[in-house]
């Protein structure tokens, strides 16, 4: 796979406490993003709750051999 970016483990980087209003407003942006690239692919599919095969995969619950 040459398309994996490994992070550098020389260097140790200490995690610090940010203030809860802090990681809220990041939690918010991540989703903004998020709901961003979603539409974003939304917008080049034709139906974008239907999958390639429409939804002829099996059920999760389904035991193996029977139909769901």
């Amino acid at each position: 796979m040459s398309n994996v970016v490994l992070f550098p483990t020389s260097r140790r980087v200490t995690a610090k406490a940010i203030p809860r209003e802090e990681f809220e407003q990041l939690a918010e942006l991540a989703l903004d993003v998020v709901e961003r690239i979603v539409a974003l692919l939304d917008q080049h599919d034709d139906d974008p709750d239907t999958e390639d095969g429409a939804d002829a995969e099996p059920s999760l619950g389904a035991p193996e051999g029977y139909v769901s």
